[in-house]
């Protein structure tokens, strides 16, 4: 997609209703949330423990949940893999409440919502539920940071490209007004002269390992970008040592 293009669907009236409404409901509505989720016990997959200040918690749906080089695209950081096969916000956040009481990480790395879309979920509903994430890790975690993935074009999803931009545009609009959150662009890099190339597996909708590390490139960067520079020493220091 264009810089033009974007630009475009940025002032696009959809996307500054879906982030308008997010934001309403934030103020009226996200302490209720909160309190919701913490009444049940189910808690994300994965280990989270323990695991030093320097895991980085991967939490989404079965693009995070089937990321089986997880752990070596990422080193040296301890990338957790909390992802959730086939899950939706409605799955996730519950999940997330329960669990973000165990552990502190580094960072939260957050791809969620293509199947809320896939369902025919509104996109400001799901625009909505990415800002009570948001809102949720700042009850619970502080300013743990969040990196919130763009939704990822996919030859078997093409129909929903159109609602993924518009969430995209929302969502990039979004991060910079809540507490250490962060966009991070997946979609571009995925894209060849505006079309999906060969980063996918057979089932048109899921990433093969050349596409997982298109993901880990951008999530690196961006991570060198936001992360003071003394985490990130102390981070690499440790795990190759």
């Amino acid at each position: 997609m264009g810089m033009r293009a974007l630009e475009r669907l940025e002032r696009s009236p959809a996307a500054k209703a879906a982030l308008a409404l997010a934001v309403f409901c934030l103020i009226v509505g996200s302490w209720t949330a909160y309190r919701h989720y913490r009444e049940s016990s189910v808690t994300l997959p994965g280990k989270r423990a323990n695991a030093g200040p320097c895991a980085l918690w991967f939490v989404g749906s079965s693009s995070i949940h089937r990321w089986s080089s997880l752990d070596k695209d990422m080193a040296p950081w301890v990338a957790l893999n909390h992802g959730i096969d086939n899950a939706a916000y409605a799955d996730i956040l519950p999940r997330f409440a329960n669990s973000a009481k165990e552990a502190k990480p580094a960072a939260i790395i957050l791809y969620a919502g293509e199947n809320d879309i896939a369902r025919e979920l509104p996109v400001r509903a799901t625009v909505r539920n990415l800002a009570q994430f948001l809102e949720l890790r700042s009850e619970m975690m502080g300013d743990v940071p969040v990196l919130v993935l763009s939704m990822k074009p996919s030859p078997g999803r093409w129909s929903n490209f159109k609602a993924q931009q518009l969430f995209n545009a929302a969502a990039q609009r979004l991060t910079p007004r809540m507490r250490e959150a962060y966009y991070v662009d997946i979609t571009t890099p995925l894209l060849t002269n505006g079309r999906t190339g060969d980063n996918y597996r057979g089932d048109g909708v899921h990433m093969n390992p050349a596409g997982y590390r298109i993901w880990a490139n951008a999530v690196r960067k961006r991570l060198h970008e936001i992360l003071p520079a003394a985490k990130l020493q102390l981070c690499e220091r440790a795990r190759r040592g």
